[in-house]
């Protein structure tokens, strides 16, 4: 479970696809800032940041207490074939 591994220090990021239409990236953002956990409250209360591939911005990362959330902009399901770093 994500909980016992943040718990246990395992650093965990989860990335979705803006363009996923199979996983959208709202429904795993959705899940992962009510997932329970220790830090739950400290990761939601986090915005979002610039996230910087190539010398651009290619999507935005929420992190917090080793948790972080990455949302991959122009990316479907398959999101290292869509946009490859």
């Amino acid at each position: 479970k994500l909980p016992d591994q943040l718990g246990d220090g395992v650093r965990v990021l989860i990335y979705a696809g803006d363009q996923d239409y199979i996983c959208n990236w709202l429904g795993n953002q959705a899940w992962a800032q009510a997932m329970p956990w220790p830090h739950r409250a400290d990761f939601a209360a986090t915005s979002p940041v610039p996230w910087m591939a190539g010398g651009k911005q290619a999507g935005t990362l929420q992190s917090s207490h080793g948790f972080s959330f990455l949302r991959v902009y122009d990316a479907g399901h398959m999101v290292p074939r869509d946009q490859p770093a």
